[in-house]
């Protein structure tokens, strides 16, 4: 599956949709979504339908794993570094 111009999520969302993704891909509800957005839920449930149409996957499980396969491949880990948590 070939995603965005870099091969990336970057090259097919808009802003908005990336920082939606991106808290997806952090395991958050739409309701969670929604009120660190200040957006409602069905504006939420668009966009994860979008980013979910446009990248080209079934499920929201499927958008969060491309966005940390991307986030992996553009922001490496240094070698030797421990490997932690992070929160969106």
């Amino acid at each position: 599956m070939e995603i965005g111009v870099l091969g990336g999520p970057s090259g097919v969302l808009s802003d908005r949709e990336l920082e939606v993704l991106a808290i997806v891909a952090a395991d958050k509800t739409d309701r969670e979504i929604a009120s660190k957005l200040a957006i409602s839920e069905r504006t939420v449930r668009a966009h994860v339908s979008r980013i979910i149409r446009k990248l080209g996957v079934a499920s929201r499980v499927g958008a969060a794993v491309v966005f940390v396969e991307w986030k992996v491949r553009v922001e490496p880990v240094p070698a030797g570094a421990p490997m932690v948590a992070c929160r969106v």
